[in-house]
């Protein structure tokens, strides 16, 4: 259904961190003019002011670099002197010839300006290390870092353990390597954990069908062994992200993106959007647009709490175990909008004209209404407002054995609307075809988040509640 971009989630991720990090350097650059400003008694705020707004502009432009982001990750902390200092030099010009233009640099302190010239390019160093300092701290911390399994190494793989070791900012770590061959093929360190058989039944507990890593990295050779494929089909029913370094490049599982990890490049299977930095915007959103959510329709979901309790016997909520993010059990909430059934009842997905549905329940699930208490999940962290909706734990042990990828939509957190839902993939799905779609969706929108796309959802979303005929 859609095409598979090898770059698209990449450049869209490296972008926003780039954003970031360009405007993090552009307040430093201000708050030092600024500062300068207020120690040297014959300069005049007022006349620096278009200058500070000018320099903000700039250095956001200047500053926004890939190039720039890779640097910040080096070991080599000097190199990164040079790089700001010279990036720094074409914001001053910028404004020192913006000035010219405008005939008002004779009204500039001397002084402030040469103090601004020297002063900079420390002060960016000195935050830069601090940025690196801080992100290092807190990938410290063992339950922030991923745990990675190398399988059947070559040379390029060698060449990536060694850098994820200086890269701490990568936040990986690698707990061993499957492979046939007897010679210890990765950098030494690393504990040989059996063959590629024994891989088999090591990633994934075929008891509880948990993952034991959480990224796993797959050398590709010129001469694979069979077994690999075997390998990869487990993969392909689990949350692990899977990283193919190639020497020869194949392509074994869906979703393959070309990526970078600690400066060498890797093949991502469906890597999810939301690592480290890229995280925090998704997690603002979601947490602000919950909390004002509940306050403005507070007076709604009393109104609605009130009536599903008249409709019929029954607590006002409906809890259901779902699968969230890398496949663990949450809770997600609903008002009720069906009569009661046994526990030990099937679960059965409603559909037209089910008996199940009171009078007041059609309503709130015309307008999906019963999905309001979510915003209680997003606000607790098990949900976000946009990603792909939690399915009944037992649709997701039917579907994930009969639609390919199906697991990979739950590398990121299950949200209350999704870029299925707004594109008519709401209600119920009675087919494979419909389920295979929704997915293709599901992970269409994990390859292309940006924060952007989710306004784009939410808003397509409140266009659809009153007048979606999938909902039922």
């Amino acid at each position: 259904m859609f095409s598979q971009s090898t770059s698209a989630h990449h450049t869209q991720r490296a972008h926003l961190l780039s954003v970031l990090t360009g405007i993090a350097f552009s307040i430093v650059i201000c708050l030092t003019l600024f500062c300068i400003i207020l120690n040297v008694e014959t300069a005049d705020v007022e006349v620096f002011g278009v200058r500070i707004l000018i320099a903000a502009l700039s250095s956001m432009i200047v500053f926004s670099s890939h190039s720039l982001l890779n640097s910040l990750q080096d070991r080599r902390a000097y190199t990164l002197f040079p790089k700001l200092t010279w990036r720094w030099f074409i914001v001053f010009m910028v404004v020192l010839l913006t000035a010219y233009v405008e005939k008002s640099s004779e009204q500039l302190s001397r002084k402030v300006m040469l103090l601004w010239l020297c002063i900079t390019p420390f002060v960016l160093m000195t935050t830069a290390l601090l940025i690196r300092s801080t992100a290092v701290l807190y990938y410290s911390n063992p339950a922030r870092r991923r745990k990675a399994v190398l399988i059947w190494s070559n040379s390029a793989c060698a060449d990536l353990v060694d850098s994820l070791r200086h890269s701490p900012l990568a936040a990986v770590d690698i707990v061993g390597f499957f492979d046939n061959r007897s010679e210890s093929r990765p950098p030494s360190g690393i504990e040989r954990l059996g063959n590629l058989e024994d891989a088999i039944e090591w990633i994934v507990d075929p008891e509880t069908g948990k993952v034991k890593v959480d990224v796993v990295f797959i050398g590709m050779n010129t001469k694979e062994p069979p077994e690999l494929a075997e390998v990869i089909e487990i993969l392909f029913d689990s949350t692990a992200t899977t990283y193919f370094v190639p020497e020869s490049l194949i392509f074994g599982m869906p979703g393959i993106q070309l990526r970078e990890l600690a400066g060498k490049p890797v093949l991502a299977s469906v890597e999810t959007p939301f690592i480290g930095v890229t995280a925090l915007p998704k997690r603002l959103v979601d947490f602000f647009g919950a909390l004002i959510g509940l306050i403005l329709l507070s007076p709604i979901l009393l109104f609605v709490a009130l009536c599903v309790k008249l409709s019929s016997p029954g607590p006002v909520l409906f809890k259901q175990k779902r699968y969230g993010i890398a496949g663990k059990a949450i809770s997600v909430y609903k008002f009720r909008s069906m009569k009661m059934a046994s526990k030990d009842a099937p679960v059965i997905q409603a559909t037209i004209g089910d008996p199940r549905v009171t009078r007041f329940g059609s309503f709130i699930r015309k307008t999906s209404i019963d999905e309001l208490p979510q915003l209680f999940n997003v606000l607790k962290g098990d949900m976000s407002l946009v990603g792909p909706r939690p399915h009944a734990v037992a649709h997701n042990e039917l579907y994930r054995k009969l639609v390919t990828g199906y697991m990979f939509r739950h590398k990121v957190k299950p949200g209350i609307t999704g870029w299925a839902q707004v594109n008519g993939l709401r209600g119920e799905t009675d087919t494979l075809e419909k389920m295979q779609a929704r997915v293709d969706y599901d992970l269409y929108y994990m390859q292309h988040w940006s924060i952007w796309l989710d306004f784009v959802i939410i808003w397509r979303t409140v266009k659809v509640l009153f007048g979606d005929k999938n909902a039922y």
